[in-house]
């Protein structure tokens, strides 16, 4: 029978204790839990903690810092000289259990190893699996028709071609004895590349790799449930010294090379990340991939394959509507790839991450920055690939939809009247990049007020879409919202709202309640509901609405701003003047700040406020109101 850890009560008891702390002499609790949680309640952990903070005088939010932070080899090998244990240190604790594996099972030490670079709370062997049955299949290949040579500057990068030239410049070097040493260094580490042969046969075997992790669970390194395919846990102490173990000793770079192979490789299986029914299985990754980078080694840089998959991450969360995560890696991704040997700032997969954070600037409501990077990837892709390149095409669609969002609409249909004619001649008339760039032409149209000329490419890019990726595909709902809301301003309720329902369910179902494109089109089924007098549906949809905006994209974005502009529209129709009011003034100030004074969301709100402030009798502010916008427009 397994004994569980104590509770976090009890540990924060026994951490005090060990601190010489009476019951009340620890303030910051907060703190002091923090601190037990992270190390996991490990009753020896907690008093070496304890005794740590009381010989160093140290609160516990210091030391929580510490096993943060590099001075981490400070904490796990301090010996404690306040208990009677025979192991005193953390590290110390630890080591019997770790010899006797790596005497019992050399390949499960190596194994645990590797491990350690994942994040420990859920370690999926089942993807650590599949990972190293790609990596079984490239080696076999790059075996047979790979020769011993220097990688290309371009190549260097590359952790696959990487490791694949020193398996086959260093295979005929002795391997490891089965107790787990050679006579050179009397470690326990075979070269990288032999390494990772060994661990993929072994991970590859459903029996060796149970074999393997019985091991691990005998000697309480690792916990794995019962089930089909589960996850395994690495208590936290154990990675720490696992880590500090192969860096002092130089293997952690080997060993941090195998766990990124395997899971670039694992990754691979995922075809489309832009689609809904992938997403469950990105998110598996999101942990490992952060902790691979948070504990890659210093000496060495992120591999090609590496960046890609990150961005690959991003582009996951700016689907799911997760955009300051996106923008945060991207940022990280784009810094390296700057970095990094045979790559640098005007690179192809450089220009890349400019262009995919550019598009995340613009669903953040950030159109300035999102100009910046459009215009650096468009200017460096014209100059690499040309001018007529599918993805210099690619960002010049993201500029001409910036355009849009900025309601610089004239801009925008030249834009994308230039990009729909190179589309055309290269791609045919119904390839789906083509039949975006109409769909964004109708968008334009239906801005201008030209509703004619927007229904029927509408229509026809519904086709299209409908017949070639099927009625619930996210863009073929994203063209059925646009028609949806055409109707609407047609006047057409009865066409509209069936429409606009059906999106808004799958939708929800596809991407959950709180996505900015089920907020978007939950937007436009509230103001259906507003123009047909159904005003509790509007008003219960617009209070949804606007939470969910607040929340996801902050209180001063472009469309969280419309929805409180709408919100006060609704208001204004059951005349509620007074909260009309409020809602119009925080709509006019928001978009002040963000879109400025001559922007026409700026300049429709001060007239609605205008009005409302009329309808109060307030005619002489309602001038003042106009006339401070009048000036600013005659500046301008």
């Amino acid at each position: 029978m397994e004994l569980g850890a104590p509770s976090v009560e009890d540990s924060v008891t026994l951490l005090r204790k060990a601190a010489g702390h009476k019951e009340d002499g620890v303030s910051d609790r907060a703190s002091v839990e923090e601190l037990v949680k992270r190390i996991g309640c490990l009753p020896l952990a907690v008093e070496q903690a304890g005794a740590y903070m009381k010989q160093k005088r140290m609160p516990a939010n210091e030391l929580r810092t510490l096993y943060e932070s590099s001075t981490l080899e400070d904490v796990i090998n301090w010996e404690n000289s306040f208990v009677k244990y025979e192991h005193k240190s953390v590290q110390a604790s630890f080591a019997i259990s770790l010899q006797e594996l790596r005497r019992v099972s050399p390949d499960a030490w190596h194994l645990l190893n590797v491990l350690a670079f994942f994040d420990p709370e859920t370690i999926p062997l089942d993807l650590v699996a599949h990972g190293a049955e790609r990596t079984r299949d490239r080696l076999a290949e790059s075996l047979a028709s790979t020769a011993c040579a220097t990688p290309a500057p371009e190549q260097q990068s590359s952790i696959f071609i990487r490791t694949m030239t020193k398996l086959m410049c260093k295979r005929t070097k002795p391997s490891l004895t089965n107790g787990g040493t050679n006579n050179n260094n009397g470690g326990a580490f075979d070269s990288a590349p032999v390494l990772t042969s060994k661990l993929v046969d072994l991970v590859c075997s459903k029996e060796a790799l149970r074999d393997a992790v019985g091991n691990l669970e005998k000697l309480s390194l690792a916990q794995c449930p019962l089930g089909d395919n589960p996850p395994i846990h690495i208590h936290d102490l154990i990675q720490m010294v696992l880590l500090y173990q192969s860096a002092k000793v130089e293997q952690a770079e080997e060993y941090h090379d195998v766990a990124v192979t395997l899971l670039i490789s694992a990754f691979k299986k995922i075809t489309d990340i832009r689609l809904p029914q992938s997403w469950a299985e990105c998110e598996r990754f999101v942990p490992h991939l952060m902790s691979l980078e948070k504990h890659r080694p210093a000496k060495i840089p992120p591999s090609k394959e590496f960046m890609d998959m990150s961005q690959d991450i991003a582009e996951y969360f700016h689907e799911r509507g997760r955009y300051n995560e996106a923008e945060a890696l991207l940022i990280r991704v784009l810094a390296q790839r700057e970095k990094a040997a045979g790559i640098g700032e005007d690179h192809l997969d450089t220009l890349g991450t400019v262009h995919a954070l550019a598009e995340v600037y613009m669903d953040l409501g950030k159109y300035d920055k999102a100009e910046e990077f459009f215009g650096r990837a468009l200017a460096g892709r014209e100059k690499q690939i040309g001018a007529d390149h599918r993805d210099t095409l690619g960002t010049l669609n993201g500029l001409a939809r910036l355009r849009h969002l900025q309601h610089r609409y004239n801009d925008a249909e030249e834009l994308y009247t230039r990009l729909l004619e190179k589309q055309k001649v290269q791609l045919g008339a119904e390839h789906l990049d083509t039949l975006g760039a109409v769909n964004g032409l109708a968008r334009v149209y239906d801005k201008q007020s030209k509703l004619d000329d927007a229904m029927p490419f509408y229509k026809r890019v519904l086709a299209g879409n409908e017949n070639q990726r099927g009625s619930e595909h996210p863009d073929t709902l994203a063209v059925m919202a646009n028609l949806g809301e055409l109707y609407r301003v047609q006047g057409k309720y009865d066409e509209a709202e069936p429409l606009l329902a059906r999106v808004l369910r799958s939708r929800e179902t596809q991407l959950g309640e709180e996505h900015p494109d089920t907020l978007d089109v939950g937007h436009n089924l509230a103001s259906l509901y507003d123009d047909q007098g159904k005003y509790d549906e509007a008003e219960t949809l617009y209070a949804r609405v606007l939470a969910g905006e607040e929340k996801q994209l902050g209180a001063e974005h472009p469309s969280t701003l419309a929805t409180v502009h709408n919100f006060a529209g609704l208001c204004w129709s059951q005349g509620r003047w007074e909260e009309a009011e409020e809602l119009y003034r925080r709509a006019l100030a928001g978009f002040e700040k963000v879109c400025g004074r001559e922007h026409g969301d700026t300049r429709q709100a001060v007239k609605n406020l205008a009005y409302v402030y009329q309808r109060q009798g307030r005619d002489e502010e309602a001038e003042k109101l106009r006339a401070r916008f009048r000036e600013v427009g005659q500046q301008a």
